[in-house]
């Protein structure tokens, strides 16, 4: 059976406190995915480059926000 997850925007005020290793200037976006417990699974983030990268670390940039979403999610298996 396939998960059901919920993808919310965060909000620019916030950003700071989430994401590590990026000057804030560069994101373009910042998504929570929560899972359908209701329980945090990660963030995406989406830079202005085009990479999306998973939690605020910039170590592995994805192609795109469904490739970066697919990561989480295995990640979290």
């Amino acid at each position: 059976m396939e998960e059901t997850i919920r993808i919310r925007a965060v909000d620019k005020s916030d950003w700071s406190s989430v994401v590590e290793g990026f000057d804030i200037e560069t994101i373009q976006d910042v998504l929570e995915v929560v899972g359908a417990d209701g329980q945090k699974i990660g963030l995406l983030c989406e830079a202005e480059d085009g990479n999306s990268y998973i939690n605020g670390q910039p170590e592995t940039a994805y192609i795109s926000l469904q490739a970066a979403a697919t990561a989480l999610l295995k990640g979290k298996e």
